[in-house]
């Protein structure tokens, strides 16, 4: 579907209504001048996509009438990713390039040799601003889910994900063998693990191995932390015949 994409909740959707949150009515209204009877694309950002015709624009918000609707299931496997912390806007841009590829969860998670630390308040802030990045990045790329993602996993709660997921590999630059020999199995889900700026400790590495993790490796090259977690994303879609 064309033109102008929003967000709206679950929450926001009434019988064959629409009302835009607060800041999407911002937006529609004050930067993009949406009047009655423009026709916008609206997603619940679970799938839902709908063609909707604006019916009003008032302080009160913007509401749309439901025109046509579309319901989308997430492409498989879908992909989560653990990101190690980082410091200035590292994450931000892992958050940002994982939800326009369509990655489905970016998690981050502190551990050793993580250069920064997170306190309560950090994390929650971070949480908010990466949602907002998370759902920009999903109307830009036209996503029908947005992302999620957050702060604040402390590495037992990184091992306990990773001992949960149907296949986990995790980059690490002593590992022998290559991402693509990890991916022999079909998966509905796909779990990747990337170290923070000074990479994982080796019995941080073992214990993710433990956990069932495949420890794998992108190549000679030694990436950047921001940058292994796209090209390995990259990949991963490659290879599951998802781009290219």
């Amino acid at each position: 579907m064309s033109g102008p994409w929003f967000v709206a909740p679950p929450g926001c959707w009434h019988h064959d209504d629409v009302r835009l949150p607060p800041d999407e009515s911002h937006h529609a209204a004050r930067v993009l001048r949406v009047t009655p009877p423009d026709v916008i694309t609206v997603t619940d950002g679970e799938g839902l996509v709908a063609r909707c015709a604006v019916r009003s624009v008032d302080d009160h918000g913007v509401v749309a009438e439901v025109v046509e609707r579309e319901e989308h299931r997430r492409f498989r496997p879908e992909i989560v990713v653990y990101q190690g912390a980082a410091k200035g806007s590292k994450v931000d841009s892992v958050v940002e390039r994982m939800a326009e590829l369509g990655v489905a969860e970016t998690w981050s998670f502190q551990s050793s040799r993580s250069v920064v630390r997170w306190d309560e308040r950090k994390v929650a802030r971070l949480g908010e601003r990466w949602t907002i990045i998370a759902r920009s990045a999903a109307k830009q790329s036209r996503n029908p889910f947005v992302m999620q993602t957050g702060a604040g996993l402390d590495f037992r709660d990184l091992l306990d994900r990773v001992a949960r997921e149907q296949l986990a590999v995790c980059l690490w630059e002593d590992a022998s063998l290559p991402l693509r020999t990890a991916l022999t199995a079909p998966a509905e889900r796909v779990a990747l693990v990337v170290g923070p700026e000074g990479g994982l400790e080796r019995d941080e590495a073992e214990a993710l191995a433990d956990a069932g993790a495949q420890l794998v490796s992108l190549g000679p090259r030694i990436l950047r932390t921001e940058n292994a977690a796209f090209a390995a994303v990259s990949a991963l879609l490659f290879h599951y015949g998802l781009i290219g």
